[in-house]
């Protein structure tokens, strides 16, 4: 708790008279008690700190993806579209966890996402390869439970949205 006095002035305006009146120049003072700001819970984990030192391989594509992802912002490395492909992939797929469609967008996962299927696709010579696309999803885990437990991607999209992701990453690589 905080203990603010309020100015005279307005100490005089407001005040509850005193049993003491000798001086009329002081003038008794209000004390108000206010409670400090409290942070709202949607705002406690708001921002976290991230060290990432560029040029750094952590093995792990999706924090690689990330990393590149600030090179690209600040305008260095090469883009070959991958940030088309990412919005198309943040927008239009999603798991369906319990009824409920969590979009790549949301969990963060459509740019690091696009990042390997470029790279996938200009490693099969610029052609759409369906096995190695698929292998993509089945390969890339999903932390679930607070990183208890681990589901691929895969496994975690219904087979329509798969169809859809394929045709995304197809329609992309005819685009090159």
């Amino acid at each position: 708790m905080f203990t603010l006095t309020a100015s005279a002035a307005h100490a005089r305006a407001h005040a509850v008279p005193s049993a003491s009146t000798s001086s009329p120049i002081r003038a008794p003072t209000r004390v108000v008690r206010v409670a400090p700001f409290a942070r709202s819970p949607s705002t406690r984990y708001a921002r976290s700190s991230h060290v990432a030192k560029m040029g750094m391989d952590t093995g792990n594509p999706f924090v690689d993806g990330w990393l590149d992802l600030t090179d690209t912002v600040s305008g260095g490395g090469k883009d070959l579209g991958v940030s088309e492909l990412a919005e198309k992939l943040g927008k239009d797929i999603y798991m369906d966890i319990n009824g409920w469609h969590l979009f790549l967008r949301d969990a963060k996962y459509h740019v690091p996402l696009a990042r390997i299927v470029q790279s996938t696709i200009a490693n099969d010579g610029n052609r759409f390869e369906e096995p190695s696309i698929e292998n993509i999803l089945k390969n890339c885990p999903v932390k679930i439970g607070g990183g208890k437990s681990k589901v691929m991607l895969h496994d975690l999209m219904p087979n329509i949205v798969v169809q859809d992701f394929m045709k995304i990453c197809e329609r992309y690589a005819d685009d090159l």
